[in-house]
């Protein structure tokens, strides 16, 4: 009988350990943007709109839509939108 609670109580162990790894490598695998806007962001060109330069624009380098690219106002790059 005490083998028998042992067993149990070992498969339920393994089965969260088993459960508990599935959720970690799943939030791991998901993107964590915070909704704020980057103040250094003067302007974005995506490549929808050639090389118009979009203003009053509020994203960040994690916000931003894939191939956008953010540009501070002396026209240096930011960083470049990539894919959720």
């Amino acid at each position: 009988m005490a083998f028998c609670k042992f067993g149990v109580l070992a498969l339920l162990l393994l089965s969260g350990i088993f459960m508990l790894g599935i959720e970690v490598e799943n939030a791991n695998a998901q993107k964590m943007c915070l909704q704020v806007c980057d103040p250094d962001v003067a302007y974005m060109t995506c490549p929808s709109s050639g090389d118009e330069h979009i203003t009053e624009v509020c994203v960040n380098c994690c916000t931003a839509n894939e191939g956008c690219k953010l540009f501070r106002t002396d026209g240096s790059l930011i960083c470049t939108g990539t894919p959720e």
